[in-house]
C-alpha cells in the first residue's frame, strides 16, 4: 500500500478540527497502520483529548534527537482493551509551550517534514494548527487542500478556511516564480522579469488592491504579457485541477449549513481566488452532546462507541460482498459530488458570475442528496460515511489529488512541476 499523508486544517480554532482528526485516524486504522501527528505545537491539543500516558513527544524529537517513529504513542489497554486499534498511534506536541518548537524555524520545519515523510505507516494524519502561518502552509499538499473543517456556527472560520485554499495556491505560484527559479529560463531572454511577476502576484493576493481582482485575472494578464507561453497553460491546469475537500462539523441541517457555511465558503473561493478548483464535501458530523462529551472524558468518540449494538451491526456489515461494497461506494461517490467532469475550457471573465452560481448549485445539490440519503444517521455513521468517501478517493484518484505520498519542502516543487508538466515544453 502506498503511504498517504492527509493534513487536517481549519481557518480558526473552536470548530472541532482536532476531534475530527483523531476520530478520522482511528477509523482509518481499521484499514492500515495510521499515525496521527499533532502539529498544533503551541497547545498540544491531541494529548488533551486522548487520555494516554506519553513517554516521548515532539520535544524529544527536537531537543533529544529521538527518531519521530520512536515518539509514536499507542493507545493504552484501558482505552483499547480488545486491541481493535493496534494500528493506531499518535505523536503528541510538547506538554507545555516551548517557543523554539511552537514557532520553529524553516530549518526545523524541514527537519520535521523529512521525519514525517519517513514515518512507516499506511496513513499519516496531520492535525495542523488553526489559522494560517508557515506551520500550516508548509505542510499542505501541493495540489489539494487535504481536509478542511469548519462549522455553520462560526462564520469567521468559514471564510478563514477558504483563505487556506488561497494561501495554498499562492504559495505554489510563489514557488514557481521565485527569483532565480528555473522557470524563467523557459522564456525568451528579457520577455519576463521576476520582479514584475512577483509584483503581480502580490497585487493579486492583496484584497485591498483592485488592479488584479483574483487569480484568474492574474493568469489572463500573464498570458498576454508572455504571448501565450505554454507555461501559462500549465498554471491554468494547476488551478483547474486543484482539489478542495471539506467536512462540516456541528451540522444542523441543509438550509442553515448552506447559508452560513457552504455559500460564503464557495463564493469567497470563486470570487477572490478562482471558480476553477474542484470543491467536494466529504460529509458532516451532526451536532452532538455525546461527541463533545467524549473530549471531556479524554476518550475519543469512536473508542466510546465500540462495544454497543450499533458497533456490532457495523462489524456484521463489514462482511458484505465486495460487489455490494463497490456499489455502496459508487453511490457515496456520486452523492458527495466527488466525480467531476473534465474542466471546461477557459472562459472569459464576464462569465464569472455564472461560474460562481454553478459552483454554489453543485454544492447545494450534493449536500441535499447526501442529507436525504443519510439524515437519520448518528455520529458514528457520519464517520463511516466520511471514511467511505476517503477510501474511495484513495482507490479511484491520482495520489496527488487527495493528500500526497510526501510533503514537499521549499525548492522541491518547481522541479516536480517541470518534470510532470513541462517535459515537452521548450524555450519559445
Amino acid at each position: 500500500m502506498t503511504k498517504r499523508i492527509i493534513p487536517i486544517s481549519s481557518g480558526k480554532g473552536g470548530v472541532g478540527k482536532t476531534s475530527f482528526a483523531i476520530n478520522l485516524a482511528l477509523c482509518l486504522s481499521q484499514f492500515g497502520k495510521t499515525v496521527l501527528v499533532d502539529l498544533d505545537t503551541g497547545t498540544s491539543s491531541i494529548r488533551n483529548v486522548i487520555g494516554a500516558p506519553i513517554r516521548r513527544d515532539l520535544y524529544h524529537f527536537f531537543k533529544k534527537n529521538d527518531r519521530l517513529d520512536d515518539c509514536i504513542t499507542p493507545l493504552p489497554v484501558i482505552l483499547d482493551p480488545d486491541k481493535k486499534f493496534d494500528n493506531f498511534g499518535f505523536v503528541a506536541s510538547p506538554l507545555h509551550m516551548i517557543n523554539s518548537i511552537a514557532n520553529m524555524s524553516q530549518e526545523d520545519r524541514n527537519r520535521l517534514i523529512d521525519a514525517i515523510n519517513g514515518i512507516h505507516a499506511d496513513y499519516v494524519i496531520l492535525d495542523l494548527r488553526a489559522g494560517l502561518d508557515p506551520m500550516v502552509t508548509d505542510f499542505l499538499p501541493h495540489s489539494n487542500t487535504g481536509i478542511l473543517v469548519f462549522t455553520p456556527n462560526h462564520p469567521a472560520a468559514t471564510l478563514s478556511a477558504s483563505d487556506i485554499v488561497k494561501a495554498a495556491l499562492f504559495r505554489k505560484l510563489r514557488e514557481v516564480f521565485h527569483v532565480g527559479s528555473p522557470v524563467y529560463s523557459m522564456f525568451k531572454p528579457g520577455t519576463v522579469k521576476s520582479d514584475r511577476i512577483n509584483e503581480m502576484i502580490d497585487i493579486a493576493e492583496d484584497v485591498y488592491e483592485p488592479e488584479i481582482a483574483n487569480l484568474d485575472h492574474f493568469l489572463s494578464i500573464l498570458e498576454r504579457e508572455t504571448e501565450g507561453h505554454p507555461i501559462v497553460k500549465m498554471l491554468v491546469d494547476m488551478v483547474e485541477y486543484f482539489r478542495v475537500y471539506y467536512v462540516l462539523n456541528r451540522f444542523d441541517g441543509v438550509d442553515s449549513s448552506f447559508d452560513t457555511a457552504i455559500k460564503p465558503f464557495v463564493e469567497n473561493i470563486a470570487n477572490n481566488i478562482s471558480p476553477r478548483p474542484n470543491i467536494s464535501n466529504l460529509g458532516w458530523i451532526i451536532e452532538s452532546k455525546k461527541y463533545h462529551q467524549s473530549n471531556i472524558d479524554l476518550v475519543p468518540y469512536i473508542l466510546q462507541y465500540q462495544g454497543n449494538q450499533a458497533a456490532k451491526a457495523a462489524k456484521k456489515s463489514a462482511h458484505k460482498s465486495k460487489k455490494k461494497i463497490d456499489r455502496d461506494l459508487e453511490e457515496l461517490y456520486k452523492l458527495s459530488g466527488l466525480r467531476k467532469e473534465k474542466p471546461a475550457k477557459r472562459q472569459k471573465r464576464n462569465q464569472k458570475r455564472k461560474e460562481t452560481e454553478d459552483a454554489l448549485q453543485s454544492q447545494l445539490n450534493a449536500i441535499e442528496a447526501m442529507y436525504k440519503s443519510k439524515k437519520k444517521e448518528n455520529e458514528y455513521e457520519n464517520f463511516q460515511y466520511i471514511i467511505s468517501c476517503v477510501r474511495y478517493l484513495f482507490q479511484s484518484k491520482r495520489i496527488a489529488d487527495f493528500g500526497d505520498t510526501r510533503i514537499f519542502k521549499k525548492g522541491e516543487l518547481v522541479p516536480l512541476l517541470l518534470r510532470r508538466r513541462l517535459s515537452t515544453i521548450h524555450t519559445l
